[in-house]
């Protein structure tokens, strides 16, 4: 069951809509009767990913020439021929 608030009732309880949200509550945001948003937990350990440094390191590669400039890009920007 998810609770529904107006957008201006929301502005004035955010702090208890984000409890209700912790608390594995799903809050609907309407506007003039519409729905505009929904709110709900996605991770509740409170971690959005931690970054590692380095993670990446040898899986991505770019190739020779990947700044090379390209005449034909530059003659439309420059106008010239």
């Amino acid at each position: 069951m998810s609770e529904q608030f107006t957008l201006r009732e929301a502005k004035a309880r955010l702090s208890e809509i984000l409890d209700m949200v912790a608390a594995g509550v799903p809050v609907e945001i309407t506007r003039q009767g519409a729905k505009k948003g929904r709110f709900k937990l996605i991770l509740s350990d409170g971690e959005f990913g931690k970054r590692t440094p380095g993670s990446l390191k040898g899986k991505i590669s770019i190739p020779d020439g990947f700044d090379d400039e390209d005449q034909d890009i530059l003659s439309d920007f420059e106008g010239t021929s």
